[in-house]
């Protein structure tokens, strides 16, 4: 049996979650929402957001997975291309999950919701958001299991393919 631990964390290694990312994403490297802005980049405007925070999962000591996010500004362009309520933000209102990911060989573990519900655990914000792409059904149904609702489709990035936008009510205690 495989020892698997879970880490909520305020630090994280770049060059080490890219290579895991790049893994994870192997197939898709080509498409312009996995190299534009590149993996790097992206991994380094989460973890310098403030309030960051982030857990990360290991599977026999070796780095499996991770959940990364930070509060949402009342300035934020996570809404863009969508209308109303859901929209608005002010402080302490929504926490975005920017970035998860868990490599193949590890997701019969079921790491994903758990890293979610560890990091989701320890915030003061209303509620959490996180942008699925319209193509990744196993991910869509696993957060609409646990109790994220689908409130609109955008696109992230000029390029970049249609995400689902869902949002789940903190805390996440008691859900599936």
């Amino acid at each position: 049996m495989s020892a698997v631990a879970v880490e909520l964390t305020e630090s994280v290694d770049i060059t080490e979650l890219a290579k895991v990312y790049r893994e994870v994403h192997a197939a898709d490297l080509h498409l312009t929402d996995h190299s534009e802005p590149t993996v790097e980049q992206r991994l380094v405007w989460t973890a310098e957001a403030p309030g960051f925070a982030a857990t990360v999962a290991y599977v026999d000591g070796r780095l499996a997975g991770a959940v990364m996010g930070c509060p949402l500004p009342p300035e934020t362009l996570w809404w863009r291309g969508l209308d109303g309520p859901v929209t608005q933000e002010w402080t302490g209102r929504t926490f975005a999950i920017c970035e998860a990911f868990v490599l193949p060989e590890h997701r019969r573990h079921r790491l994903g919701v758990p890293m979610i519900r560890e990091l989701c655990g320890s915030r003061t914000e209303e509620r959490v958001s996180v942008a699925v792409s319209e193509s990744n059904a196993r991910v869509w149904r696993a957060l609409q299991a646990t109790g994220f609702a689908h409130v609109g489709d955008l696109v992230p990035f000029p390029g970049w393919r249609p995400h689902r936008m869902l949002v789940c009510p903190l805390p996440l205690e008691g859900r599936r």
